[in-house]
């Protein structure tokens, strides 16, 4: 193989930075949302604890999940903005199972909601993102295929997104 050979095989294949750009720009823009979303209910902490729902195991699970959201979501920020992709990767990842382990004390009181539209909402938030997460995860532990971990730790909060876009074109075509 000549030096002409090398370099043009070189140049094929651009540098790993520049592939894993657009997967940088995901997941600093989902932990972005992530981090206003958790920082926007750290304040209930501060405050009276009684406004939390739920006495014993439920209650603290609800407690630990507001308290480690805009912890889980920065520290996935700060990984992603400084190129640790694989970690940025597992912190959301963890990130959605907590929001799957605050609904549970929900779902244990009052069952398995899946009638109607909020159904799906259910089963997506109950089963399907935190199966996502684990896939996720253990994607990025394996440091395999980083873009469809990076998509499936984006899903939950991108649903998110889209129920709110929802409901405000809903408001603004119909109103109250």
């Amino acid at each position: 193989m000549n030096s002409a050979t090398t370099l043009t095989a070189a140049a094929a294949e651009p540098p790993r930075t520049h592939r894993l750009l657009g997967i940088y720009v995901l997941l600093i823009i989902i932990a972005v949302v992530e981090t206003f979303d958790g920082l926007s209910g750290a304040p209930i902490l501060f405050s009276d604890m009684s406004e939390i729902p739920g006495p014993g195991l439920g209650g603290a699970i609800i407690k630990a999940y507001i308290a480690s959201h805009p912890v889980l979501a920065l520290t996935a920020l700060a990984l992603a903005a400084t190129g640790h992709v694989r970690y940025a990767i597992m912190a959301l990842g963890a990130l959605v199972m907590m929001t799957w382990l605050n609904y549970m004390p929900s779902v244990v009181l009052h069952g398995f909601d899946v009638g109607g539209i909020a159904g799906f909402e259910t089963v997506a938030q109950i089963i399907a993102f935190p199966l996502m997460a684990a896939c996720a995860i253990a994607l990025a532990a394996r440091n395999r295929q980083l873009g469809v971990a990076a998509a499936l730790v984006s899903i939950p909060t991108l649903f998110g997104l889209f129920g709110i876009l929802a409901f405000a074109i809903g408001i603004a075509l119909h109103g109250f």
